[in-house]
């Protein structure tokens, strides 16, 4: 990129950053369109670059999950808008990806909200890479620490699996939202995984937490003709969960 082309690009990204903050949503679109169609006349390498500047500084921050909606992510000095996820990040992560790049791969699951929010997209993403199953964000963070165990992504991974067994939880005490042997799988997967980070601690009251509900799952299964439902299993025990 020579100088004066690399002015312009930083005088559009600098302006279309300017109105959006300051509201002209607008204004800030369309020169976001300008500036994508700029970008997309640079060579591959500089184009590359882009993609992991501004994927390092809003993803490599906290080491959570993007959110792309409400006022917090407005107002940030860099965000990520679709336009510019679809045109000009993603063809980037999907070659990374099919290089086995642990770290663009992380990425793709922090960047989960664009996948969820485009259905077309996804799928079609998601058949080039020769994924046949749904856009899941765990998946990536396995994958990605299978590639390259770092704790960036052992975090990320393991808030996802949290997540997940805690939706199998939500209803508890009226019923668990998984089989006793699909909840101890996930227990022993998390447990995997726990084991190689340097945070145990504060997974510990959490683990504990899941571990009797599972113990108490299991038992109410092996002989659940005795129960009306497992909140009876518990009351007429004696037993309590929290």
């Amino acid at each position: 990129m020579d100088h004066a082309t690399n002015i312009k690009f930083t005088e559009t990204w600098e302006n279309y950053n300017r109105k959006r903050l300051a509201g002209d949503k607008r204004t800030a679109n369309k020169i976001l369109a300008d500036y994508i169609t700029l970008l997309k006349k640079q060579d591959e390498k500089e184009i590359e670059e882009f993609v992991d500047q501004i994927c390092t500084l809003t993803l490599e921050t906290d080491d959570k999950i993007i959110s792309n909606n409400g006022t917090v992510a407005a107002e940030k000095d860099i965000r990520i808008q679709h336009p510019l996820f679809k045109e000009i990040i993603l063809p980037v992560l999907k070659k990374q990806y099919q290089k086995e790049s642990a770290k663009h791969i992380k990425w793709i699951g922090q960047l989960e909200q664009f996948f969820y929010t485009d259905h077309s997209t996804t799928e079609a993403f998601l058949k080039d890479l020769n994924i046949s199953t749904y856009f899941y964000a765990r998946d990536f963070f396995e994958k990605s620490f299978a590639l390259e165990p770092n704790q960036k992504t052992i975090v990320l991974l393991l808030d996802r699996i949290a997540q997940d067994i805690n939706y199998c939880l939500h209803e508890i005490p009226t019923v668990v939202l998984a089989e006793p042997a699909v909840l101890e799988s996930e227990l022993a997967i998390f447990r995997q995984y726990l084991e190689q980070s340097e945070a145990k601690q504060i997974w510990e009251d959490s683990l504990n937490e899941w571990e009797l509900i599972s113990k108490h799952w299991t038992r109410y299964h092996e002989a659940k003709n005795d129960y009306v439902n497992f909140e009876d299993y518990l009351k007429i025990n004696g037993f309590r969960l929290f």
